[in-house]
């Protein structure tokens, strides 16, 4: 592929199969490029600014033609994808452009849940259309040119006092490590494209479709191993790549929150979202940020009828005062909350599970979970040997560690009160989820009983 430039309509082909672009309005509102298209011969609609339009400032028509892209979205029941190089809405129009524009912000929030919507940031983005991206399902930046913010540098300095860049302000790095609204960052324009069609082969056309079931491929990496301590830190991923067909784990703001890890894969040729524990940050503890992240990519699966697959290896919530105080109750309680999905719920304990953080991700069944199952040398307890034996234990100095463990911790004592209901070894894991993952993918969910809408803690 030759490399892509600052040009829509490159953008538009490089994503898009060859002559398969049917433009909308094309001589109506030159800063906004979009059509239908195919991507792999399923159905998409495809819209982009263009910056050598007025700048890519979008005028009152600009939006109305956004809006009417937007309606065929839902009237196909196909997913959108949005190029985003705009720096605003236009100054010059006046308040009718801006009061135009949010009518794409009220269609964004009608069209989640029912189709993807995905923003691949090309370059500069301000203002109302930085929202746009940001209520989008996925958001696709690339390292050099992609800028996502709600006002530039010269108005913070006029207003505030505050020297910055535009960079230090919305580029790709603070979206991908602080704020974590960059699910990913390609290297440049053509990078970004790839990623969008990879995500694309994950995702279904609309809520009222099931993920395809695909050929299975066996691992490239077959053994999952974990480490005969309890305390040494393995990385996650290494055991998903034995786990997941053809050892390909597509991870989900890789750089956020990352004692979380999120992603979709395929077992056994059925498609799932991946949430584990990395014990390699922060031990694998849930801190705010990480409940964040795992709340969000919960709800996606939701929307689109991915099956769950949450893999433990959990020490508990991450303590501390810092923790508090940036909201680890309530985004914590998020998390739970995202977790009553009406898909299937899969549970793998795969080494410790400890505390409330551990009931959360087990999703038993008195949670409405649908099966958990627990690896031969997994831990499972309210908390482990060193915060409790002070509790239960005369301070005596003695290592009774070995008798928590057959007293309190032991797989089997979980498996006899029902909280575990199967005990696997390892290397029979991959087999038994193939197994168990198409039996409930024909289960009936009960429908949810009539609600305007969740009350978001």
């Amino acid at each position: 592929m030759k490399r892509i430039g600052m040009v829509p309509s490159e953008w538009i082909q490089a994503f898009l199969d060859e002559n398969s672009f049917d433009e909308f309005l094309k001589d109506n509102a030159e800063e906004i490029i979009g059509g239908v298209g195919k991507y792999q011969g399923r159905k998409v609609i495809v819209y982009a600014h263009n910056p050598k339009a007025g700048q890519g400032f979008i005028t009152s028509k600009g939006a109305e033609k956004i809006c009417l892209l937007m309606d065929k979205s839902r009237e196909l029941k196909v997913p959108i994808i949005s190029f985003m190089a705009s720096p605003g809405v236009s100054v010059q129009e006046g308040i009718a452009s801006g009061n135009a524009y949010t009518k794409v912000i009220a269609k964004t929030i009608e069209l989640s849940g029912h189709v993807p919507q995905i923003a691949v940031v090309i370059g500069l983005t301000m203002g109302a259309p930085a929202y746009s991206a940001t209520l989008m399902d996925f958001v696709i930046f690339n390292k050099v040119r992609s800028t996502l913010m709600v006002t530039g540098p010269e108005v913070i300095k006029k207003v505030m006092g505050q020297v910055t860049t535009i960079k230090d302000l919305g580029g790709s790095e603070v979206h991908l490590k602080k704020t974590g609204i960059a699910d990913f960052v390609g290297k440049n324009i053509n990078e970004q494209i790839e990623i969008l069609k990879k995500l694309m082969s994950f995702l279904p056309a609309n809520v009222e479709i099931k993920p395809e079931k695909t050929t299975e491929i066996k691992p490239k990496e077959s053994t999952l191993k974990v480490p005969d301590s309890p305390f040494s830190a393995f990385n996650i991923k290494d055991f998903i790549n034995g786990l997941v067909d053809g050892s390909d784990f597509f991870e989900i703001k890789a750089s956020f929150a990352s004692s979380l890890v999120t992603g979709f894969a395929r077992v056994g040729g059925n498609l799932v979202g991946i949430v584990a524990n990395q014990s390699k940050k922060l031990a694998g503890s849930i801190d705010y940020l990480a409940a964040r992240k795992g709340a969000r990519f919960i709800r996606l699966c939701d929307s689109f009828n991915i099956p769950l697959l949450t893999l433990i290896d959990v020490p508990g919530f991450m303590p501390g005062e810092d923790q508090e105080h940036n909201g680890l109750l309530r985004y914590g309680a998020q998390f739970c909350q995202s977790m009553q999905t009406t898909t299937p719920r899969l549970s793998v304990v795969v080494r410790r599970c400890y505390g409330a953080a551990a009931f959360l991700m087990m999703q038993t069944k008195s949670q409405g979970g649908d099966i958990v199952l627990a690896l031969e040398e997994a831990r499972i307890g309210i908390m482990g040997y060193a915060g409790a034996k002070t509790m239960i234990y005369p301070d005596d100095g003695k290592n009774r560690s070995k008798e928590y463990y057959e007293n309190y911790e032991d797989p089997k004592i979980a498996l006899e009160q029902g909280i575990v209901d199967e005990i696997v070894k390892a290397e029979s894991l991959r087999a038994r989820l193939i197994e168990l993952i198409p039996t409930f993918l024909e289960k009936k969910y009960p429908k949810q009983p009539l609600k305007k809408q969740l009350s978001l803690p």
